[in-house]
């Protein structure tokens, strides 16, 4: 005797559990790091948030008839954007030493990366997910952060500071520059992990390194992607005023002709040396070498690529030694 089975057909609300937006091997990479994302992302949000409160003030004053009287910030607005400052020219070093270096490097030590490759992934599949959820998870937030602290920045551009955006972390902070330089330091530390394989060996090799690296080249960097202006008036006199967002970087003597030299050249200890040494060079002006805010995304943009060039390649790194060496 036969038996027949109905089998009910499959209803919408029963057949297959909906669609989320990381799915395999995106959704374990995810969940390996959602800690430090879920902090990076709600301290975005309320760093967006702070933004859009604080611009809301800085307009506020500027529209004021006080602003007009003090030509500055008030105080209290001064520490605030200063701090906001200080929060984002950390912020890359934070990512490349407790996201970066330990994304492989703790993979690694427990054993992870290889038990996935043991579930029928390919290594450059997981060595390529891994890598890429949380960089550009932070692409996008600090994207996000700089654009707001930008526009919060810019409605007081000339105020904070003095307006002296050359000396201070605008550069760094503002524009594309906080985006390539997060992504640099990320993968810095990513390549760290991936050669030491032991999360604290690489946090330090990377904090160190990257700290040590800004001192030597942050206050010279910019001065090579920029060409200054100049401006040259009598040895002697007055001198000029620079308008608002104009920042002085150089000084210099120089003869009619052109011919520029440093501005010590002819200091000497009496002033008839001095004076035979500047009819000996036929100096006849002052020069003075300055910058302008309006040159500030040139100087951002080109930083940028070579920032960026450089990511690339040391994710292409990570991704060859990784695919190299035993797991």
């Amino acid at each position: 005797m036969n038996v027949l089975t109905k089998t009910e057909a499959p209803n919408d609300s029963t057949a297959t559990p909906g669609r989320t937006l990381l799915r395999g091997m995106s959704w374990v990479a995810w969940r390996r790091n959602r800690t430090a994302l879920l902090l990076l992302i709600g301290g975005t949000v309320l760093f967006i948030a702070f933004c859009v409160y604080q611009r809301a003030l800085l307009v506020d004053f500027v529209n004021s008839a006080k602003a007009t009287d003090v030509d500055q910030l008030l105080s209290n607005d001064e520490d605030r954007l200063g701090n906001a400052f200080f929060v984002l020219s950390s912020l890359p070093l934070i990512l490349g030493v407790f996201l970066g270096a330990p994304l492989l490097a703790s993979e690694q030590e427990n054993n992870t990366l290889r038990l996935t490759t043991t579930q029928s992934v390919a290594r450059l599949r997981v060595i390529g997910t891994t890598l890429a959820v949380p960089l550009l998870i932070i692409a996008i937030l600090t994207t996000l952060t700089s654009v707001a602290f930008t526009w919060m920045w810019r409605s007081v551009d000339t105020l904070f500071s003095g307006g002296d955006w050359w000396n201070t972390s605008v550069i760094y902070t503002t524009g594309p520059l906080l985006v390539a330089l997060s992504l640099f330091t990320t993968s810095f530390g990513i390549l760290a992990g991936a050669v030491l394989r032991r999360s604290v060996a690489a946090m330090g090799v990377t904090f160190i390194t990257l700290t040590v690296g800004a001192m030597m080249v942050k206050d010279r960097m910019a001065s090579f992607f920029v060409t200054p202006h100049q401006i040259s008036y009598p040895t002697g006199s007055e001198g000029v005023s620079l308008k608002p967002g104009e920042i002085q970087v150089d000084n210099w003597v120089g003869t009619a002709d052109g011919k520029l030299y440093g501005w010590g050249t002819c200091v000497r200890p009496t002033e008839a040396e001095s004076a035979a040494c500047v009819k000996k060079h036929g100096i006849v002006n002052d020069v003075v070498e300055y910058v302008r805010l309006d040159q500030l995304p040139g100087i951002q943009w080109s930083m940028t690529g070579i920032l960026l060039a450089l990511t690339a390649a040391m994710l292409a790194a990570t991704v060859w030694w990784m695919h190299r060496k035993s797991l």
